[in-house]
């Protein structure tokens, strides 16, 4: 059944709300007339009566009169008074006993009666339907996906148990299909069988029961979104061919970014060989250098993409300034990141991270600070068992004393990381108040408010949407799993004629587009390896990107051809 409260939407919304003008319209004339024949009482009582009465009564009279409920104890006794009794009845009468029904009738409740009856959400797919997308569980996951394969042109249908939902949904521009996701019938109205995949985003046991159902139907591919490490074991034992654990995923790239540890420690992931890692200036002999005065380049052969500062990122510049805020982005080889922290001198400073909130993926950020070495303790409002050498401080972490008490103005990371997007915007303002100088991690759960995290003095946001949205996208497009940061991500493009007999330099790529090449391939199947800037473009070549969306679009429009 739909709520009191989806109800009223009707009413408030299209045609409804075009009526709804006319019936206040209508009601203002009631209004008008109802005053009208009030006067004219009071008028006439004095006249033909030589009674006199208050404006108050003369209402009082003509709604009475009107609504045909009978003459009170005010009553005309003359036959003009009682001619005049008689048009108030029948306009009453026709005005408010007939007119006021057939329009409420016939404006609301026949349109509203009609919607209910034709108001069905879509129970299949068009039998031509091929290589979309289904996917089980909306939540804001769900929507950040549904928002990234619609913008790549990719169909998709999200299967919906609830009613309610799914109209809203429908409703929304959602491509719907309504039924129990682990029907047979369901998943074969929602041609699973032609689908690129399926996508179970639900609880770990709803998702066990919907990779079976789905493997008796059709072998089409199963991703699925695990609540933990231990439950994403138990999907792959059930079939799915991919198992996402976002919190474990989260965890670590928070983990990586609380510390100002060197190269080595921000490993952010790995492709055909590449490194991708950030490194802190805090510490090492590059602070107070510009970009082209630190000679990484030369020196190491790194390739820099860019740097953070505070929740910004900016293309790599030569007259960019390393200071102590500085996070420089980067990527090379594994002896190209030793060479880099032999070279920059990292390493002078020791690491304290404070992790506040410890739910899966504050446990998660504990597991990889422990891996690493890292020095750590949790503050959490529930007291619970943390390793032996990690100290637990029971409080909450809005409070000055309960901070201080972790050894905040010592810190040199905190990793924000509870479940409750508000929530971390408070202890991110309130840990920035407290330190102005710590390197802050916060988690956040819906893309909406990475902004404001940053706008609170986060140095980085990781969102649980990015992360679960382009791990999954990039499994649907045959990409290697890479998640750099929020905005920024990899792409693959072949050398175009517009680009082929020049070097790096001269085709000027990043100029043009703010997207950084990182690394080259000739042929399908050649290895990676990083460019240098006097590299000849040739046909046949494969450049390996790192830039925003806007930046990809860009580079199509350039140097596609």
């Amino acid at each position: 059944m739909k709520t009191i409260s989806a109800e009223l939407g009707f009413f408030l919304r299209g045609t409804a709300q075009r009526s709804l003008k006319l019936l206040l319209a209508y009601v203002g004339f009631l209004v008008v007339l109802v005053l009208v024949f009030s006067t004219l009482f009071v008028y006439l009582m004095e006249r033909l009566e030589g009674q006199e009465h208050s404006y108050i009564s003369g209402v009082y009279w003509t709604i009475t009169v009107m609504t045909t409920l009978g003459f009170g104890d005010i009553t005309f006794h003359t036959d003009p008074g009682r001619v005049f009794a008689g048009i108030v009845t029948l306009a009453g009468f026709v005005f408010l006993l007939v007119l006021l029904p057939f329009a409420m009738i016939s404006l609301f409740l026949a349109p509203w009666l009609e919607e209910r009856l034709r108001s069905r959400p879509s129970e299949q797919l068009p039998e031509d339907t091929r290589d979309h997308v289904l996917i089980s569980g909306w939540d804001p996951v769900a929507r950040a996906l549904v928002a990234r394969l619609a913008a790549k042109g990719i169909e998709y249908a999200i299967l919906v148990e609830d009613d309610d939902e799914a109209l809203r949904l429908e409703g929304t521009g959602v491509r719907v299909v309504h039924g129990i996701p682990t029907d047979d019938s369901t998943l074969t109205a929602a041609r699973l069988q032609t689908a690129r995949a399926l996508i179970a985003n639900m609880s770990d046991t709803d998702n066990a029961n919907l990779i079976l159902s789905a493997l008796a139907v059709a072998q089409t591919p199963v991703i699925t979104v695990a609540d933990s490490s231990e439950g994403g074991e138990i999907l792959e034992l059930a079939g799915a061919h991919l198992v996402v654990s976002v919190k474990d995923v989260l965890g670590r790239y928070i983990g990586v970014r609380t510390t100002v540890r060197g190269a080595y420690a921000h490993v952010v992931d790995t492709y055909d060989g590449l490194l991708f890692a950030e490194m802190p200036v805090l510490g090492t002999r590059l602070a107070g250098s510009t970009l082209a005065e630190s000679r990484l380049r030369e020196l190491t052969g790194v390739s820099v993409v860019g740097l953070w500062r505070r929740g910004r990122f900016s293309p790599a510049t030569a007259d960019a300034l390393l200071d102590d805020d500085s996070v420089i982005m980067f990527t090379g080889t594994a002896d190209q990141l030793e060479t880099l922290e032999a070279t920059s001198g990292t390493g002078q400073i020791e690491d304290h991270v404070i992790i506040l909130g410890y739910g899966a993926v504050g446990h998660s950020v504990a597991e990889f600070l422990t891996e690493n070495g890292v020095t750590h303790n949790v503050v959490d409002r529930t007291p619970m068992q943390v390793a032996d050498d990690v100290e637990f401080i029971e409080g909450d972490a809005s409070r000055r004393g309960v901070l201080l008490r972790a050894g905040i103005t010592e810190a040199t990371g905190v990793a924000v990381t509870t479940n409750d997007d508000g929530t971390n915007i408070f202890l991110t303002l309130a840990t920035r108040h407290l330190a102005p100088h710590v390197r802050i991690v916060a988690r956040a759960n819906r893309e909406e408010n990475v902004s404001q995290l940053y706008a609170a003095g986060a140095d980085f946001v990781v969102s649980v949407t990015s992360v679960g949205s382009s791990i999954m996208v990039n499994y649907l497009e045959g990409k290697k799993t890479v998640f750099l940061t929020e905005g920024v991500h990899v792409f693959w493009r072949e050398v175009g004629r517009s680009l082929v007999g020049k070097d790096l330099t001269e085709a000027g790529v990043t100029a043009a587009t703010e997207a950084i090449v990182v690394g080259v391939r000739s042929g399908d199947h050649g290895e990676v390896r990083p460019p240098a800037p006097d590299l000849v473009l040739g046909q046949g070549m494969t450049l390996l990107l790192v830039g925003s969306p806007q930046a990809e679009t860009r580079f199509d429009e350039s140097f596609r051809i």
